[in-house]
């Protein structure tokens, strides 16, 4: 079976770290990158299973990566789960409209981000199947 692939857009080195060690833990192959420039190219080349992104980075900030993940073919259905320290109804609906899959607030329980990273994977592949079928290709 196919190690799952899960890409960590996060400008803290120490929050980067210990998501990646917890997915890699749980049998995931994990990447990191350190802005959000660096991660659009990372999720295009790499074509992670599922996307973490944090809102508040230097440069692009989540909400356009997240916009930038979604106008991409390459990279359009790839759930993107918002990580943010920010508690606040207004930017986690931002987070959605940009096309967030999910959302969590900072500080986490890395078992609950890895929760919602399977979750997010097997909703992409049922519907990635769903397509498929659809399109009258087999599965």
């Amino acid at each position: 079976m196919e190690k799952k692939r899960v890409l960590i857009i996060e400008d803290e080195p120490g929050t980067r770290a210990a998501i990646r060690e917890c997915f890699e833990r749980a049998g995931y192959l994990a990447a990191e990158a350190g802005d959000g420039l660096a991660g659009l190219a990372q999720a295009e080349s790499w074509r992670p299973h599922a996307i973490l992104l944090d809102v508040r980075m230097p440069g692009l900030d989540g909400y356009e990566v997240c916009r930038r993940l979604r106008a991409n073919p390459v990279t359009k259905s790839i759930p993107v789960i918002v990580v943010t320290a920010v508690d606040d109804p207004a930017l986690n609906r931002r987070a959605y409209e940009s096309g967030a899959t999910a959302c969590i607030l900072k500080p986490f329980r890395l078992e609950a981000l890895l929760t919602i990273v399977q979750t997010a994977v097997a909703g992409a592949e049922r519907g990635a199947k769903r397509k498929t079928r659809r399109e009258g290709n087999p599965p």
